[in-house]
């Protein structure tokens, strides 16, 4: 079922045919890609807060676990010139 959409607000409508024109695209193809593209934007900020709070999650998780003997240092871990041990 296709619904129409008004858009009564005058900026709104002008920026519409600006980016039409822009683009040289009809004003409903210029629409929808508009709106497409703001979504990935929009999931991928949520997708991007998920995986914060993964990590977060995973961090929490790893200070729980017991340490054992002294932290490593860069001594430890990387010879006089730079490279790993």
């Amino acid at each position: 079922m296709t619904i129409p959409v008004q858009i009564r607000n005058e900026e709104s409508v002008r920026y519409i045919r600006e980016l039409a024109a822009l683009t040289g695209k009809p004003i409903t193809e210029a629409v929808t890609e508009a709106v497409k593209a703001q979504l990935v934007r929009a999931r991928r900020g949520s997708d991007a807060d998920a995986r914060r709070r993964d990590v977060r999650r995973l961090v929490e998780e790893l200070h729980k676990l017991p340490r054992v003997g002294p932290p490593l240092t860069d001594d430890d871990l990387y010879d006089d010139d730079g490279f790993p041990k």
